[in-house]
C-alpha cells in the first residue's frame, strides 16, 4: 500500500436527484486519486443488481478501479458464478466478498460454501479476481468470541484474500488493539480501517447498535449542544472525522477506506486531513495527486 492512500465506498442512489448527486460527487472525488472505490448493496443487503450496475457506471465515469459488493447469502452457487462472470465482462475485476443477508435480516446461506474463506478460495481459482473481505475491530456481532473472529479472518487470508476492510469505528484505540492482536495471531493481510462520516447522529447511533459498532458516550453531549443548527452539526462531524483520520495517520496507518454516505463534502475534508500527514512527493513519498 502507498502511504496516504484512500479508497471510497458509495451506495446505489434511490432516485434521479440522488443519482445525479452520486455521479457528480464520484467525479469530483476523482481529483484525489483514490486507490479504488466500492459500491455496496442497499440497506438490509438488498440491491445486488443495482450495485453491479452502479459499479460499472462509476468505473466508466471516473476511471477509478471499482469493486462491487457481493453478499453470499443472496445467491446459490450457479447464480454467484454468473454474477461474477457478468462483472468481469463489464471490466469490474474486484469484489468485496461478505456473508451478508438475504434481504430479510437473516444470514443463513453461503451460496453452497462452508465458509466465506471457501468462497474466497473458489473465486480466486475460478476467476482470479481481486477480493477484499471484511474485518471487525469490535468483533462480528454473531461471532462466538474475539478469538474465533480472528480465526475466521486468518482463514480468509490463507484462502487468498487480497485485503480486509474493517467495519467503521469511532475510537481508534479499538483498531490499534485489533491490529496488534491480528498480527500476534499470524495475520499479515493488509488491514484497511474503515471510517464513517456522521451525517445524522441519531441515525448512526441506531445503526451502530444493530451492527455492533460502539459510539463514544461523549458524542451524545457534543451533538446535543448543537441544537437545531444543522451547520453546527456538520462542522462537528467534520472536526471529529478530521481528528480521527489524522490520528490514524500518526499511528502508522497508511491507507483508509471512507464509507462516504455519498457525502462529497465530508469525504473530501477527511481525505485532505489524512494525506496532509504524509510527506509530499518532493520528499520522496506518496501523496494523492489532484487531477482534472
Amino acid at each position: 500500500m502507498l502511504a496516504g492512500s484512500v479508497s471510497l465506498e458509495f451506495f446505489p442512489p434511490k432516485n434521479l436527484v440522488s443519482e445525479r448527486a452520486l455521479m457528480t460527487g464520484a467525479h469530483a472525488l476523482r481529483r484525489f486519486s483514490p486507490r479504488f472505490q466500492t459500491v455496496t448493496f442497499g440497506a438490509g443487503g438488498e440491491g445486488g443488481e443495482t450495485s453491479s450496475d452502479w459499479a460499472v457506471q462509476l468505473q466508466n465515469l471516473n476511471q477509478v478501479p471499482t469493486a462491487c459488493h457481493l453478499a453470499l447469502a443472496q445467491f446459490d452457487q450457479a447464480g454467484l458464478f454468473k454474477f461474477v462472470e457478468e462483472l468481469i465482462g463489464h471490466g469490474v475485476m474486484h469484489i468485496v466478498l461478505i456473508r451478508g443477508d438475504d434481504g430479510s435480516g437473516r444470514n443463513e446461506g453461503l451460496a453452497g460454501f462452508a465458509s466465506v474463506a471457501d468462497a474466497v478460495l473458489e473465486l480466486k481459482l475460478r476467476f482470479g479476481v481481486e477480493i477484499s473481505v471484511s474485518a471487525y475491530p469490535e468483533v462480528h456481532p454473531k461471532a462466538r468470541s474475539f478469538s474465533t473472529d480472528l480465526d475466521v479472518l486468518k482463514a480468509k487470508q490463507d484462502a487468498g484474500a487480497d485485503r480486509a476492510i474493517t467495519q467503521y469505528f469511532f475510537d481508534n484505540d479499538l483498531f490499534y488493539k485489533f491490529r496488534d492482536q491480528a498480527a500476534a495471531g499470524g495475520i499479515s493481510l493488509e488491514l484497511i480501517p474503515g471510517v464513517m462520516p456522521i451525517s445524522n447522529y441519531s441515525a448512526i447511533k441506531r445503526f451502530s447498535e444493530k451492527c455492533g459498532a460502539s459510539v463514544p458516550a461523549r458524542f451524545e453531549a457534543l451533538y446535543a449542544a448543537t441544537g437545531d443548527d444543522n451547520a453546527a452539526k456538520t462542522d462537528l462531524s467534520r472536526s471529529l472525522l478530521e481528528d480521527q483520520v489524522r490520528d490514524l495517520a500518526q499511528n502508522e496507518v497508511e491507507g483508509i477506506h471512507i464509507y462516504t454516505l455519498n457525502r462529497v463534502d465530508l469525504t473530501a475534508d477527511a481525505i485532505r486531513a489524512f494525506v496532509a500527514e504524509f510527506p509530499s512527493e518532493e520528499d520522496g513519498a506518496f501523496r494523492p495527486a489532484l487531477v482534472g
